[in-house]
């Protein structure tokens, strides 16, 4: 049987820099290693959480399995504030989208620093 453990894999051109950029953001950094030379970081919302990244280097799975190197999985975030993070993430100046109004849900996007689309949903 699956349980709540959730681990998303995204591709990075800079894995210590792409895991500094969602650092920015207030995820935590779980771990730093190295696959065979080539860096690897894990990140999460909070540690001990249901879902966390694993961030390769895509240079380094593209020669190794170039089949999986698609590119980032479309994610929705959910937040209890959105508006409060919509201003946090100004003030970082990450590149948003519009913040709009869906039914009673905020939603809007933002773009990290490789140029891949995040939704953010919400109260």
């Amino acid at each position: 049987m699956f349980n709540e453990q959730v681990t998303i894999i995204l591709y990075a051109n800079d894995v210590a820099k792409y895991a500094a950029f969602w650092e920015k953001l207030g995820f935590v950094i779980i771990s730093q290693n190295e696959i065979d030379g080539s860096p690897v970081a894990e990140i999460a919302v909070v540690p001990n959480g249901a879902v966390h990244f694993m961030i390769y280097d895509r240079t380094f799975i593209e020669n190794n399995s170039d089949e999986v190197s698609e590119p980032s999985p479309a994610l929705i975030f959910s937040s209890d504030d959105v508006m409060g993070l919509y201003k946090d993430l100004q003030e970082k100046a990450v590149q948003l989208g519009d913040l709009t109004q869906i039914g009673g849900e905020y939603v809007f996007n933002f773009v990290d620093i490789e140029g891949n689309y995040f939704v953010v949903s919400g109260k």
